[in-house]
């Protein structure tokens, strides 16, 4: 292998494991280290493209708004959808900005209704300010897709993180497909991170769209709500069972430090 292909590997490692919030400064790092030609491959350009598609990337449209791409949401030409806000567009991943937009019409009643109870859900639980969604109809396999994407990034206290909620109904078999992934960040005199993905499967009942799009997101409201109780138990020990741990119980002499001010001598 060459030291081309083993700095390219060593870039897409990295562009992988980054957190939500810092893709840009690891490219900024990375230029450095690997140089601007290996950054500027297809290999590493798309790397960049999967990150963004895998992180339900919120990304800025030419009217202010921000719409949520997938590979779930794109089709064989490159271009993704946001039916909600009805566009159709391609991505420019250097900028992280939406390019070559066009508007759609969206006519399926199904869709329409699942975006509308989405919206309340979201309302319900979701802060407006880090979240968006993207209610999409896949014609052509016959499938409703949910995406909910909340960032949370605070550089300023040296924290970030996301919820990602990726959810498919099978419309012919009325079955759902989900997954769940919850990364957070801590950066502040150390480096610490939680990962955590799980999966979904399940049927629902409904005798109309209307009943349906309603059983569907009751699934997802169930389901999440499931991973949020598993977390704060897991929260609530979580200090005691896998932090202190890793601290040392002793220094490295094996004898317990007396802090009394009369046991410790200073060199003057």
């Amino acid at each position: 292998m060459s030291d081309s292909d083993n700095a390219k590997n060593v870039a897409k490692y990295i562009i992988r494991q980054t957190p939500i919030g810092h893709l840009e400064k690891a490219k900024e790092n990375l230029n450095a280290v690997v140089g601007e030609e290996i950054m500027d491959s297809p290999e590493i350009k798309n790397e960049i493209q999967e990150y963004s598609e895998n992180h339900l990337n919120q990304i800025d449209t030419e009217n202010n708004t921000k719409v949520v791409i997938s590979s779930l949401t794109k089709d064989s030409d490159g271009n993704y959808y946001d039916q909600s806000q009805k566009l159709k567009f391609k991505v420019d991943f250097n900028s992280q900005k939406v390019s070559n937009s066009e508007t759609i019409e969206v006519e399926n009643e199904l869709r329409n209704i699942a975006d509308e109870v989405l919206k309340s859900y979201l309302e319900k639980y979701y802060k407006a300010e880090v979240t968006k969604k993207n209610v999409y109809f896949d014609s052509n396999a016959n499938k409703l897709i949910i995406l909910i994407s909340a960032h949370n990034i605070n550089f300023k206290n040296f924290w970030s993180g996301e919820w990602l909620s990726t959810w498919e109904l099978d419309i012919n078999s009325n079955n759902i497909k989900g997954n769940i992934k919850a990364n957070t960040y801590y950066y502040e005199e150390g480096n610490i991170q939680f990962n955590l993905n799980t999966n979904f499967d399940e049927n629902i009942k409904g005798n109309n769209n209307e009943e349906i799009a309603i059983a569907f997101v009751k699934a997802i409201e169930k389901n999440e709500n499931n991973v949020q109780c598993d977390l704060e138990n897991v929260y609530s020990d979580f200090s005691d069972k896998y932090i202190k741990p890793l601290r040392r119980k002793l220094p490295v002499t094996g004898t317990k430090m007396n802090w009394s001010l009369n046991q410790i001598q200073f060199n003057k």
